[in-house]
């Protein structure tokens, strides 16, 4: 996970959306968040970027996160490739999904691949 990012572990983000942790691993599992592995364990986090103002994830995510299970990525690499930046000081990948252009970020995850 990037070390300069706002991202909220399983806990927080079960208690922000008022639902059991066990709710949100079986959100990740269904492609509904896109949560990293801490050090490789079973607890995750969950980047911020991919929330909306009311807490939920952006409808973006399910499509990205299907995206790159077709294209073989796993939540590491998936976070990698988001944190890249478009050309030299342009914005992150994770920044197009969050202002929309989430079609961009699916091309260009694919010819990633």
């Amino acid at each position: 996970m990037r070390s300069d990012s706002n991202s909220f572990t399983s806990s927080w983000l079960a208690a922000r959306l008022g639902a059991d942790p066990a709710r949100i691993e079986a959100r990740r599992r269904a492609g509904e968040l896109f949560g990293v592995p801490i050090d490789g364990g079973f607890d995750h986090l969950y980047p911020a970027w991919q929330f909306g103002p009311e807490g939920e994830p952006i409808r973006a995510v399910e499509q990205l996160l299907a995206a790159s299970r077709d294209a073989g990525m796993d939540d590491a690499q998936l976070n990698a490739f988001l944190d890249r930046r478009a050309g030299v000081g342009g914005p992150r990948m994770w920044e197009f999904v969050r202002d929309g252009r989430v079609d961009y970020v699916i091309s260009s995850l694919r010819s990633a691949a």
